[in-house]
């Protein structure tokens, strides 16, 4: 592997030293302020190059895979939280989240995650780009992009109940809140279909992988995820 790519990806040493810490601490945090259960941790592949494909509720959904995973993912996050949110996007910088513009096209991201891909790493992805409340919608085609770029396999992850934190604790009980992980898979062979239609069909599939582990109120804009795309 080039020596540029290597060091293209290389974290400071305080991110090395913080992330052990930071993922048992927010691993005692999830359990002692919610009922968290997590199904398909035998679908977690070993430490190598694949996408984490998340549904995004809410600021909650992200730390979770990043603290329960057997081993740290890489991640990419809204630049914007990084520079409106002091103590979040302080978490995130330390963490060593990649930046994202969610407002056009990131071009310098979308390159950083190759080489992520390229270097062996997995990537912790949102296909939605940002926070859907209310269930799935509006996906952006970077993870298929990704994916079709590198051939790296799709890990999709459904968390559900985090939205509802908070107002629990505030009624005196818990959330329970649920991460299911699926199946790895890879997109089909689209072969003699247009770019931009091959890659919103790819976009389909990766939505509907994901909402097929999701209960019904989080599957948004895909309440069908049994009719997937191919």
């Amino acid at each position: 592997m080039p020596e540029a790519m290597r060091t293209a990806i290389r974290h400071t040493l305080g991110v090395r030293l913080y992330r052990p810490p930071a993922r048992a601490f927010f691993r005692l945090l999830y359990r002692v302020l919610t009922r968290i259960r997590i199904h398909g941790r035998e679908n977690i592949p070993p430490r190598s190059a694949y996408l984490l494909t998340v549904n995004h509720l809410s600021y909650y959904d992200p730390p979770i895979p990043l603290c329960f995973w057997p081993y740290p993912p890489e991640a990419l996050g809204a630049e914007e939280t990084m520079a409106t949110r002091p103590i979040m996007g302080r978490v995130m910088r330390w963490y060593g989240t990649w930046p994202v513009q969610r407002n056009g096209d990131d071009r310098a991201a979308l390159r950083t995650a190759l080489t992520i891909l390229r270097s062996g790493l997995p990537l912790l992805i949102s296909p939605e780009g940002t926070r859907h409340p209310d269930g799935l919608r509006d996906p952006q085609p970077g993870a298929a992009f990704l994916a079709l770029k590198t051939g790296v396999p799709l890990l999709p992850v459904g968390i559900s109940g985090t939205a509802d934190i908070f107002s629990s604790l505030r009624n005196g009980r818990k959330q329970m809140v649920d991460m299911v992980i699926g199946e790895p898979y890879r997109l089909p062979d689209l072969a003699g279909v247009p770019r931009r239609a091959a890659l919103r069909r790819h976009t389909d599939l990766i939505m509907r992988r994901i909402a097929a582990l999701l209960p019904p109120h989080h599957r948004g804009d895909y309440p069908h995820p049994e009719r997937q795309s191919d």
